[in-house]
């Protein structure tokens, strides 16, 4: 699997990055028909009318979106979910804005800004992947491998999750491969560092998140176009946490054409209803905005990653699909009420 194209811009709010996306799109003469739609809030992002209009208007450019994710390894469920069709190129856009939207999804699991937690601040931002299953001149690099692995919630679960990254990344690694950290402001991310020794994480290339910052599911797209476009070390091992214990584990090297092809994944696939995900965090913004009371269990309940029954379920993705009717109809349910 090839990457063709890597777009990402994570500078302004909600309505000027939508704004910067539509400016990037356009500038196609023609997209795939299978366009990703990505987001570590899940359907919590669809809050955000802007969003919704977005993705309606792509719908009604006769594109098939997909709605998928996995915590701040959504991208990984994107490759995952396209490994297992047909079509011969498909774009993966994150949708890691509203940052009040975002935030409040990290603070709900404890590890956000809130008093006493571990401190993740959210970096809002968006992201076009051009991926494509044959080998293109243009292909900018090549995804050799890719997995979403899961702690179980047993006491020996953080060990077994550490040999599990170590028993993938052995399969594929030689001399010329780097590996970037996943180190963040997380208690979690530094009881598994522990697991490697001083000597193995010595040669480690630095998260792109530091001093709290968290960019979500575009953190690996990020070091993708910092270690590999700019500093041009072709050969990487991406770590990226998410939450409900993923790691997810990508590996790009430089594109070649007698390449093997990414290895088939047994991938758990999820199937839930959009518009009762939609209307959990509509519900949960409604106790916090109108009734005013503290409504972040309420998003807690509401996302699907956090769920003890999927913990140790490796390479688990969730697609959520619309019961009847069209994005536009979503839309305008939204719409009617917000007055």
């Amino acid at each position: 699997m090839y990457i063709k194209s890597l777009w990402l811009d994570n500078k302004g709010e909600t309505e000027q990055l939508v704004q910067s996306l539509n400016q990037y799109l356009d500038g196609f003469a023609e997209l795939p028909e299978l366009i990703y739609i990505v987001s570590a809030g899940e359907a919590n992002v669809l809050l955000e009318q802007r969003v919704m209009q977005f993705i309606t208007k792509l719908e009604e450019s006769a594109h098939n979106i997909l709605f998928v994710g996995s915590a701040c390894t959504s991208f990984h469920a994107a490759i995952l979910s396209y490994s297992r069709r047909a079509e011969a190129d498909a774009l993966i856009i994150n949708l890691e804005v509203g940052k009040e939207r975002q935030q409040e999804c990290l603070d709900s699991l404890g590890i956000g800004v809130k008093a006493g937690q571990d401190g993740l601040s959210v970096i809002t931002g968006v992201a076009v992947t051009w991926i494509t299953r044959k080998y293109h001149e243009q292909s900018i690099c090549q995804i050799s491998s890719c997995d979403i692995l899961s702690q179980s919630p047993s006491l020996t679960g953080a060990h077994e999750l550490v040999k599990s990254l170590k028993r993938i990344m052995s399969v594929n690694f030689d001399d010329a491969s780097q590996v970037v950290s996943f180190d963040i402001e997380s208690k979690w991310a530094k009881g598994l560092l522990k697991g490697f020794s001083g000597a193995e994480r010595s040669t480690w290339l630095p998260s792109i998140e530091k001093d709290g910052l968290h960019y979500l599911s575009i953190k690996p797209l990020a070091e993708i176009r910092k270690y590999f476009l700019e500093k041009k070390l072709e050969n990487l091992w991406l770590i990226t946490l998410g939450g409900g214990g993923r790691a997810g584990c990508i590996k790009v090297v430089s594109p070649a054409i007698d390449r093997a092809r990414l290895l088939s994944r047994l991938v758990h696939t999820e199937t839930l209803s959009l518009e009762d995900a939609f209307a959990d965090f509509s519900t949960a913004q409604h106790i916090g905005d109108t009734l005013g009371q503290d409504y972040l269990p309420h998003v807690r309940e509401a996302l699907s990653y956090p769920k003890r029954k999927y913990r140790g379920r490796h390479n688990q993705i969730f697609h959520w699909v619309l019961n009847s009717g069209s994005w536009r109809s979503l839309l305008e349910n939204q719409g009617a009420k917000h007055g």
